[in-house]
């Protein structure tokens, strides 16, 4: 029996090379298609509102689904880099921050130049570019910036800032004089890091309120706080063995059983009707929603829930079936929503259709219901 000869090293990158020239003719014919879209079909006013369909139908993070819009818009003036990119010479990696300040004027020579480029030089070119750009607008006083977001845990939480001069000069002393009447735990590795940083959490969480902490919403099972062994009783095991669920704060963060009792020694305790695990409401006494069902609402939709839509700012809470229809003010007839599409609801025609707990449909101003994440084509059947 003749053995096949294994590809030679040669014959295997020659292999590649191909896979990724198709590769890039693909995602270059995929961004045409998408800058069509978005010239011909109608989005309504919010220019994401293509990157919220595009996220819903390919299962992609909103922010993947607004790249590719921004590439696509870009490209319709970069005719020779969307050419490179086609043909293989430019990745996608180098494509995305090229197009963040090649302009028609450069696109010939950014062309031929930009595939030899590292990808980080790519991108400082881009930061440097944005720079100049925010200086002809902005002054120093308004120059300034605040970003968060958790790990992929969500156990810590990462914190970056730009202050200008006076902000970052206050900020510095406030924190460092906090900091030096704290003490911490021996064995930490960073204890200046330690104190500084704790010293910002208790300025943040005391502001305004003296002494007083803040209100933090834990979701927790009752026997974590009461202390209760949540373990089946001893000899029990096999698959009866249940403990319940972890707690987290209403943003999702989980904590450990220990930290719940420890906050739980000095903490307001909120009580919620429920029924079979779902918080109720308070029908038609009123339109108003109360706190406590805005924190349940905040922890049940943490973010927009239009279909793609990943925002979590400034959320509106709305009525399904509106209030002066009949509606009820309860967890089944309440939905958070950002400010763009909530004008989309009650402004542009749109409507919205099924629970809230069981899944919702967004139909536009024709009664067309926007489509759910695609099914498997062909081609992951066979790979099935």
């Amino acid at each position: 029996m003749k053995v096949a000869a294994r590809p030679s090293f040669d014959e295997l990158v020659e292999s590649l090379d191909r896979h990724h020239e198709r590769l890039c003719a693909a995602s270059a014919a995929m961004l045409e298609t998408i800058s069509y879209l978005d010239r011909e079909e109608h989005w309504g006013d919010d220019e994401s509102s293509l990157s919220c369909f595009l996220a819903a139908r390919y299962g992609v993070s909103s922010g993947t689904a607004w790249e590719w819009v921004r590439v696509a818009r870009a490209l319709r003036k970069l005719p020779a880099i969307r050419e490179a990119y086609a043909s293989g010479m430019l990745s996608w990696d180098q494509l995305r921050p090229l197009t963040r300040f090649a302009d028609p004027a450069t696109d010939e020579r950014l062309a031929r130049e930009a595939p030899g480029m590292r990808v980080g030089r790519l991108w400082h070119e881009a930061r440097r570019h944005e720079r100049m750009r925010t200086r002809e607008h902005l002054t120093d006083r308004q120059a300034r910036s605040f970003q968060m977001g958790w790990d992929e845990g969500k156990r810590n939480l990462h914190v970056e800032a730009d202050l200008p001069g006076e902000q970052g000069a206050a900020f510095e002393a406030a924190v460092t004089r906090r900091a030096e009447q704290i003490v911490v735990e021996d064995g930490v590795l960073d204890p200046k890091g330690a104190r500084l940083a704790d010293a910002l959490v208790e300025l943040v969480a005391s502001a305004g309120r003296g002494s007083e902490p803040a209100t933090l919403v834990i979701h927790a099972d009752a026997s974590v706080v009461l202390g209760e062994d949540s373990a089946a009783p001893s000899g029990s095991g096999g698959p009866g063995t249940r403990r319940p669920p972890l707690a987290e704060t209403e943003s999702g963060v989980q904590l450990a059983d220990e930290t719940v009792r420890r906050l739980a020694c000095d903490a307001r305790v909120e009580w919620v009707a429920e029924a079979e695990g779902r918080a109720l409401g308070i029908g038609r006494q009123g339109r108003l929603v109360p706190g406590w069902m805005r924190r349940q609402l905040r922890f049940r939709d943490p973010e927009c829930r239009f279909d793609g839509c990943s925002r979590k700012m400034n959320l509106i809470t709305h009525h399904i079936r509106p209030w002066a229809q009949g509606g009820t003010t309860d967890m089944g007839n309440l939905v958070r929503l950002c400010g763009t599409h909530h004008r989309f609801v009650h402004e542009e025609g749109w409507r919205i259709t099924g629970h809230p707990e069981h899944g919702l449909r967004f139909h536009d101003p024709g009664s067309r219901a926007r489509p759910r994440a695609r099914a498997p084509s062909f081609a992951a059947a066979a790979l099935s």
